[in-house]
């Protein structure tokens, strides 16, 4: 040990003279011409690698700072040992050649002492291949992966030795991997000290940290988790006003050997509530109307969440006006004696911003007129939050877009400043064939060609106008569907929509779906819509159609095989609709309300006359981070007038099925013919549902992918509409949704909870699979 520090510092004296000697040797050579740069000692890597990388070129004049930046940019490959510069002098100029050491490469990867986990699994998750350049840094990286992996599944005591041997002649390493996974551990307990306010089982439900359990929890020991499950405690601690909680753990073995106890203490602190509100700094508003705006009132629980809260609101009650630079700066202060926090809101409301010109971003393909006919705002108006906020909702609704971001941009006039919408647009045309399967229409197979963002004028892509023009095909063992539709969203740069719609539609019999006849419809019709201030939709149609009924159960009644023969339909229809919700698609807040009449025959001549009317709303209750409470109900009448004495059956309603009372078969609830015993339809119905749905996983951006829900579905079909709300028939059940690769999956599972004849009261399962696209 005496003789090492000498030692030492020799080297580092022979080292700084090697250096000095060198520099000095290089520095002969300052300002020369470079006639020829040239690689040594590769033999994997590629010379023109290296020299792409060096500055120094032929022709240049050589220079000892650039010479020594290229040895640094050569390293910085991660190739080499070892670089450094020869010089050699020639008559004409100098030759540079760079000596490089490569890295040995890896020639075997060995890994041993894995149970658990296959030797494949840990050879991809360590990354280590053969035939790569041996890098020290990546094998521990690889030996810490290994261990992390293991550390998730439970095996906190897991340990990974990494060794490695080196050929110098074959310039090869052999990397070998040890692993002593240890025992598995495993939560038999989870133990809560300290808590007054909340129970243990509150605290518990905050946790990742499960107890073993063998239905449910495998009670896999992880420290990472641990350590979040603290930060986690912490947190609702703070949101329940103890901002002073402080949270240790410790886990302890059992005794028995037989897996870990994880002990929780908890420091809760005082609890914090709101003492006094100051409003400091309004001028231009009521301060009664800012006051509406803070949830933290006197006596409420004071958290750091709650007033980023009330900072959100005063600002955006300030944007909402067009005072966008308002700034809000609180002044929490706790009082000794009350020991309340007294809250200060100093607000600097600046001046009122206009909006000077509208930017639009990302749109490749679709028409910026398209995305300002759907904004709320114009150049010259002062912002308005909430006009903004409809404008984005708008596009969204567009369905052309995947993102839709607003922000602002300052120009030279402090009082005006652009206002940027940003876009990332979505795929809106499809080529979609497939199939999908159904308790209602079973097998299904169906080519479809769409374009949700049509224009016709746009040779060749034609993209980009906002149109819709679909074409699909559908063919099963029950229904054949041909339809063709166009739409067109404003007319002549009017908000006025347009519509033709051909179709070709063929429902086989099926006893067991309750179609006690073959129907085909061949027609088509043309629609008219209209928006009014953004919410209210009206609509006015008209259909001709004919209609043909056949392949009548032979032991039909009389009244069901009138029903036989063709038939052709003209329809006058007209509607108006209320649509409150936050998103059309996928709706979790608002409502949508409905009203409906349609006219047949009369005036508009063909061989039926009736009429019908129809109303329903909707409606979509949030509570908590990922339940809304949905309510539906619709109702209608249809009744047979002037030369007709009955509606015809392809008019009336059916009631039972997927999309109305579930737990019972199609079309069963109902009226039924009295011989034949299939379903008839009736003139009246009426439908109501609650049903509460639970996203229970999201993806990354926050998208739903699982769905679970529970309903109860109320309602009946009558005759006659006189015969309107005498019974009511009811079921009940649990439901999923699946957003899959393929289409989204729907399955409910209804029970009957009402009698109805020859329907044995049991659970039924009704489901669909469909295509995405």
């Amino acid at each position: 040990m005496r003789n090492a520090r000498p030692r030492f510092v020799a080297c580092v004296l022979t080292g700084i003279l090697a250096f000095v000697g060198a520099a000095s040797v290089w520095a002969q050579y300052e300002g020369e011409r470079i006639i020829e740069v040239d690689v040594a000692g590769t033999q994997t890597v590629a010379a023109a690698t290296i020299l792409a990388k060096v500055q120094t070129k032929p022709g240049s004049l050589y220079a000892d700072q650039v010479v020594s930046e290229d040895i640094r940019r050569i390293f910085a490959l991660g190739y080499f040992t070892d670089v450094r510069a020869d010089v050699e002098q020639r008559a004409d100029g100098l030759r540079l050649t760079f000596a490089v050491t490569e890295k040995p490469t890896v020639s075997a990867v060995q890994l041993s002492g894995n149970r658990i986990i296959p030797k494949a699994k840990l050879l991809e998750i360590a990354g280590l291949k053969e035939g790569e350049l041996y890098d020290p840094r990546k094998l521990k990286q690889a030996s810490d992966l290994i261990k992390a992996e293991y550390l998730r599944r439970g095996f906190s005591q897991c340990e990974v030795v990494s060794d490695v041997k080196v050929d110098a002649r074959a310039n090869t390493a052999g990397v070998s991997l040890l692993v002593d996974e240890g025992p598995r551990m495993r939560v038999n307990g989870i133990l809560v000290e300290g808590n007054q306010a909340f129970s243990d089982k509150r605290v518990r439900k905050l946790l990742k940290t499960k107890r073993r359990n063998w239905l449910f929890f495998a009670g896999v020991y992880n420290e990472q988790v641990l350590e979040e499950d603290l930060e986690r405690i912490k947190a609702f601690y703070r949101t329940q006003g103890y901002q002073d909680v402080a949270v240790t753990h410790d886990v302890r073995r059992d005794p028995r050997g037989r897996g870990l106890f994880v002990h929780f203490t908890i420091s809760e602190g005082l609890q914090h509530r709101v003492g006094q509100v100051m409003i400091e700094g309004t001028k231009l508003f009521p301060e009664r109307e800012i006051r509406q705006v803070v949830t933290l009132k006197p006596g409420a629980v004071f958290s750091d969440q709650a007033l980023q809260e009330d900072l959100r609101q005063i600002k955006q009650y300030y944007g909402d006006r067009g005072y966008i630079h308002a700034d809000v700066a609180p002044h929490p202060q706790l009082d000794p004696r009350t020991k309340r926090v007294d809250l200060t809101y100093h607000i600097t409301e600046n001046e009122l911003v206009y909006v000077n010109r509208i930017d639009i971003r990302g749109n490749l393909r679709t028409k910026d007129v398209v995305v300002r006919r759907e904004l709320r705002l114009l150049p010259g108006e002062a912002f308005d939050g909430t006009r903004i906020r409809k404008s984005v909702e708008r596009l969204q609704n567009l369905g052309f877009f995947e993102e839709v971001n607003v922000e602002t941009e300052p120009t030279a006039t402090e009082e005006k400043e652009d206002l940027i919408v940003q876009l990332k647009e979505a795929k809106t045309g499809s080529f979609s064939f497939g199939g999908g399967f159904s308790s209602v229409d079973r097998l299904v197979g169906l080519v479809e060609l769409e374009q949700r963002n049509f224009d016709w004028k746009n040779f060749p892509s034609f993209t980009g106008a906002g149109q819709d023009l679909r074409f699909r095909v559908e063919a099963g063992t029950v229904r054949r569907f041909f339809d063709i539709s166009f739409t067109e969203p404003w007319i002549f740069g009017h908000p006025i929509s347009f519509g033709i719609d051909l179709y070709n539609r063929t429902r086989l019999r099926s006893g067991s779906l309750g179609l006690g006849f073959e129907e085909e419809r061949r027609g088509g019709g043309i629609r008219l819509g209209r928006e009014f201030a953004d919410i209210v939709q009206t609509g006015l149609s008209y259909q001709v159609y004919r209609t043909e009924i056949s392949d009548v159960a032979p032991e039909a009644s009389a009244d069901l095989k009138a029903e036989e023969g063709r038939n052709t339909i003209s329809v006058l229809g007209s509607s108006v609709a209320l649509d409150r919700r936050n998103n059309r698609f996928d709706p979790t807040d608002g409502g949508y309300a409905f009203i409906s009449a349609d006219l047949a025959g009369g005036f508009l001549a063909a061989d039926k006359d009736f009429y019908r009317l129809q109303t329903g709303a909707s409606y979509y209750f949030p509570h908590g981070e990922r339940l809304v409470l949905e309510s539906r109900v619709r109702t209608g009448i249809v009744d047979a007038y002037g030369d007709s004495t009955e509606v015809p059956i392809f008019e009336r309603f059916f009631g039972g099925g997927a999309s109305t009372i579930r737990g019972f078969r199609e079309r069963r609830v109902g009226p039924v013919d009295p011989l034949s015993n299939d379903p008839i339809g009736g003139e009246a119905t009426f439908v109501a549902t609650l049903e509460e749905v639970v996203t229970v996983v999201k993806d990354e951006r926050g998208r739903p992918i699982l769905k679970a829900s529970g309903f109860l579905d109320v309602g009946d079909v009558w005759r006659r509409v006189a015969d309107y709300g005498e019974s009511l028939k009811a079921g009940t059940g649990i439901g999923a949704r699946v957003n899959t690769p393929i289409g989204p999956l729907r399955l409910d599972l209804g029970f009957p909870l009402s009698d109805v004849k020859d329907e044995p009261r049991k659970p039924r399962f009704h489901f669909n699979i469909s295509r995405s696209f």
